[in-house]
């Protein structure tokens, strides 16, 4: 409990500095928050596919580094993990929810500019992530009894587009890859646990 309370303390704080930080920069700071979900699941627990579904929210900072470039900051509360069925939440057979403070850094290449609104419509982005572990709740009997065998710390690799409806309205969708195992040691047929996922997303920028 008192993890989650530093971390919704931060968003929170984040949250009410975005339209200062928007304004300090003169404009080459981006400032936006974001909500939306993950679909998650994990190598070596003996379940397949992106069943687990989760939310993510926080907010994103950006710098324009170039004509098309920028340069990008979030701060994230994100939900992982894996499920056997398609749903939410680790409450049913064979499930792992894994609740995760994350920091990603990325460059976007920006295209299509609309001039007289000034934004970009597309763009792709590549970078990589921290992840600070919060919490990890398992009935997979892979993994059930093992939640303290997670690691706390977790680098990721991450690549993804976006398309603005508006200047204000962003949809954003990335792929995630874990370069840490998150559990060491033999699991189903495996010599560690892996973590990949999908998220989908709406921003709203300042």
């Amino acid at each position: 409990m008192k993890k989650y309370n530093i971390i919704l303390k931060g968003l929170l704080i984040l949250y009410m500095c975005l339209p200062a930080l928007q304004l300090s920069g003169q404009y080459k700071f981006k400032a936006a928050a974001v909500a939306g979900l993950t679909a998650a699941q994990l190598g070596g627990d003996s379940l397949s596919g992106y069943n687990m579904l989760g939310s993510t929210i926080g907010a994103r900072l950006s710098y324009s580094i170039g004509k098309s470039f920028d340069a990008n900051i979030e701060l994230l509360y994100a939900q992982r993990g894996s499920r056997q069925n398609f749903g939410f939440s680790s409450s049913s057979a064979n499930a792992t929810q894994l609740n995760y403070l994350e920091i990603p850094v990325y460059i976007t290449l920006n295209d299509w500019l609309i001039e007289k609104e000034n934004y970009y419509k597309v763009g792709i982005f590549a970078g990589l992530c921290y992840g600070y572990l919060i919490s990890a709740d398992s009935s997979n009997n892979i993994l059930d009894g093992r939640e303290s065998e997670f690691k706390d710390h977790d680098i990721s690799g991450r690549i993804g587009v976006y398309y603005a409806f508006t200047k204000n309205i962003i949809f954003r969708t990335y792929y995630t890859d874990s370069f840490v195992k998150l559990v060491e040691g033999d699991l189903f047929n495996t010599d560690g646990l892996d973590s990949f996922f999908w998220s989908f997303r709406l921003e709203y920028m300042f």
